[in-house]
């Protein structure tokens, strides 16, 4: 297959991936990585228009435009990959910036001193550095949690390394004496790879945007949309996982339950705008209070659990004591001055074979003691409260 042709072909699939990452950038603009990425298929599409009519364009138009759109692809795959990754996107002044200067040097080299392989050498370098930070960029995670990333990382180190490569061939070959904007001295080979790992970016990009969807609907799903903290379903859920976990193990595991006191009186006075950023009040200062490890979700309107993994009862109770002291120390400062909350707090340990509706029903139990001894409190669930019948 001769160039020509290659060129083409990669004009048509760049056209259908342009035209693919721009309506997907369309339906899903809460991915604000796909702008980045339509961008740069857009841009690697009027790359391939420039190469394929280099036959009718004056030299300098041909030069300026490859400079441009060859620095755009690699700059917006970059930028998308760091924004896909929660880094900001650099400045576009930076972008900018770097176009001026490859558009000068560039100039410069074909108008006042003629030298194609410096040329080539810089616009090659950047491009091959830039995909090579794209890769380093989103290659992060577990690989089996996030194949998608490793799948989109795989054809941007591989690119890379063929712009690299191509620039050792071409100084083997004829010393430079050709010139990549030219496309007479690149080999059918290169351009095969190029049409396959931009069809691969275009394919992962997809399956990134995608696994960013899928993961918001699982979020949606699992949390409570007010305190962000796992619902009821998935934290009886996880539960159910934990208690499995600590049988196998034969670890103990602790869970609270936690009522805030007297909040119908805060929505009562203050109003339910108030009443739910007092719940997210509460959720900040319980989750500096536990582990990482620790699994806390919204069971009711201001009820809360927490899991507690291979924690047994006397460390439980310092868990639930600092919570409380910290709770009741950090007043809310309301629109009318501070709010100030405690919470009574209820505190069993999983038996081993019973069910998590079991152990948070002692615990409610516990918690419901906590309340009828005054509230601020945290009392421990015993046997001898069934025995002696005060439960």
């Amino acid at each position: 297959m001769h160039s020509p042709t290659l060129l083409m072909l990669l004009v048509i699939l760049l056209g259908i991936m342009a035209l693919t990452q721009v309506a997907s950038w369309y339906l899903s603009r809460r991915v604000p990585a796909q702008v980045f990425w339509a961008g740069a298929y857009l841009a690697a599409f009027l790359s391939a228009i420039n190469m394929l009519t280099r036959s009718y364009q004056p030299e300098i138009a041909l030069i300026i435009g490859v400079q441009i759109t060859q620095f755009l692809t690699a700059y917006l795959m970059l930028m998308g990959a760091r924004s896909y990754m929660g880094l900001k996107p650099w400045p576009f002044r930076y972008a900018a910036a770097a176009i001026c200067a490859l558009v000068a040097i560039a100039l410069f080299f074909t108008l006042v001193e003629p030298n194609s392989a410096v040329r080539v050498i810089l616009s090659s370098l950047v491009v091959g550095v830039l995909f090579g930070l794209c890769a380093a960029t989103i290659a992060q995670g577990d690989i089996r949690r996030f194949p998608a990333r490793y799948l989109f990382a795989l054809p941007c180190s591989i690119h890379a390394t063929f712009i690299l490569l191509r620039l050792m061939y071409i100084y083997q070959a004829d010393g430079f004496a050709g010139d990549l904007t030219q496309g007479a001295t690149i080999p059918p080979f290169f351009l095969l790879e190029a049409v396959i790992t931009l069809v691969m970016m275009a394919f992962a990009t997809l399956m990134l945007v995608s696994e960013t969807i899928t993961s918001d609907l699982r979020k949606l799903a699992e949390t409570d949309h007010l305190t962000n903290t796992f619902n009821r379903r998935s934290f009886l859920k996880l539960f159910d996982g934990a208690v499995s976990a600590a049988n196998r193990r034969q670890s103990p595991l602790s869970v609270l339950l936690i009522d805030l006191d007297h909040f119908k009186r805060i929505n009562d006075t203050h109003g339910h705008g108030v009443g739910d950023s007092v719940l997210r009040h509460f959720v900040a200062i319980a989750a500096s209070c536990l582990r990482a490890e620790d699994i806390l979700g919204r069971i009711g309107g201001e009820e809360f659990s927490a899991l507690l993994p291979d924690v047994g009862p006397a460390d439980a109770q310092l868990i639930a004591e600092r919570m409380r002291i910290r709770v009741a120390e950090l007043a809310f400062n309301g629109p009318q001055g501070p709010i100030h909350l405690t919470v009574s707090i209820g505190i069993a340990q999983c038996l081993p074979g019973e069910t998590p509706e079991k152990a948070l029903h002692r615990a409610d139990a516990a918690m419901y003691r906590a309340k009828e001894s005054g509230r601020n409190r945290v009392e421990s669930w015993v046997e001898a409260w069934q025995l002696s019948g005060t439960i």
